[in-house]
């Protein structure tokens, strides 16, 4: 049989073989020899493996770098989409494994568009429902002002028709609200933002006269702008009711407009307290009032505002209008320009 022998200090494997004959045939080799046979051709075998094997993981994530490719880019075209930018995701060029799961979402988002809107219809139906008795009531809270009464009961009635009043405006500050956060309309021509100042300072004086509040436009600059005349009315109302309102008697309230870098800036700056660095983002959320205000109002100018320059691709920003002593407000609405016009 097999035989491993040491000899003269050398290892030795030995076949040793018995013949028929009687005799002892014996072949011996050296391990080392047979060790090294051994280890060239594990070495030949294994070589192939690990020049391949890395090649082949390398090979591997690219492909599946690039098979995925088309989901990274859709995850990022979902993730920079607006709140309400509801339209069905693209799936054509998703691999099939993963194009159930995009079905899956458009008919998620086709729900939640249906719900939003109904929400939306709710809100604008039930203000125009709830108008009607409203304006009922003032009516007849108007005639009875001209019965004979105590002073205490017209006084009364005073209180009563004041908070008709507000109930009538909150409810259409609801339908502005509404309105704005319904689908973008189709493109509208250019308006003059000056021509907005107008039309919002006739319908706001009578407030500014009572208050004996100084408001005016500042310069003679103006720019057009490609945005929907009743969204630019909705916007730049909104901004300068609130400035009038939380601004003391005898204060000042300024609107202005520039063009930056293809940008109609408008400006509508007041001196009021000013809103603090820590609510600005909250004055935004419907119903929300800062604290310590004593003006009555609905919380919705801003929300309304927000919404609307959310839908046209505006940019709004807040600010103390005076620096050093933080006080009065500053809100500027950065609106893509279509031209830039200068008075005489």
């Amino acid at each position: 049989g097999l035989h491993t022998l040491k000899v003269s200090g050398e290892t030795f494997r030995v076949l040793v073989k018995t013949t028929a004959a009687g005799e002892r045939i014996a072949v011996a080799q050296e391990s080392g020899f047979r060790n090294e046979i051994a280890r060239n051709g594990a070495l030949r075998t294994v070589m192939p493996f690990l020049i391949l094997v890395p090649l082949l993981l390398l090979i591997v994530a690219d492909l599946v770098r690039k098979m995925f490719r088309p989901i990274a880019s859709l995850s990022k075209e979902i993730d920079q989409r607006a709140e309400r930018e509801l339209h069905p995701v693209d799936d054509r060029h998703l691999p099939a494994e993963v194009r159930p799961f995009a079905v899956a979402i458009n008919r998620l988002l086709a729900r939640v568009g249906q719900s939003m809107e109904s929400q939306h219809r709710f809100v604008a139906d039930a203000a125009h429902e709830l108008r009607s008795p409203l304006t009922a009531l003032s009516l007849q809270a108007e005639r009875l002002g001209e019965a004979e009464m105590s002073s205490l009961a017209r006084q009364r009635l005073t209180v009563l028709r004041q908070g008709v009043e507000r109930g009538r405006s909150l409810l259409d500050q609801l339908l502005t609200l509404a309105k704005a956060q319904s689908a973008a309309e189709s493109p509208s021509p250019p308006v003059s933002v000056q021509g907005i100042y107008r039309r919002v300072l006739e319908d706001l004086m009578p407030l500014a006269e009572v208050k004996r509040i100084d408001i005016g436009v500042e310069g003679t600059q103006d720019a057009e702008v490609r945005v929907s005349e009743l969204d630019m009315i909705a916007v730049v109302k909104n901004l300068v009711d609130n400035a009038i309102r939380y601004t003391p008697e005898g204060g000042r309230v300024d609107l202005s407009v520039k063009v930056l870098e293809g940008k109609a800036a408008l400006r509508i700056e007041d001196t009021g307290p000013g809103i603090a660095p820590a609510e600005r983002d909250r004055v935004f959320d419907p119903f929300y009032r800062t604290l310590g205000s004593e003006q009555i109002g609905s919380g919705l100018g801003l929300s309304i505002v927000r919404t609307i320059a959310d839908r046209i691709g505006a940019e709004l920003s807040l600010e103390f209008s005076d620096r050093t002593r933080q006080t009065g407000l500053a809100v500027t609405v950065l609106i893509p320009a279509v031209t830039s016009v200068s008075g005489n």
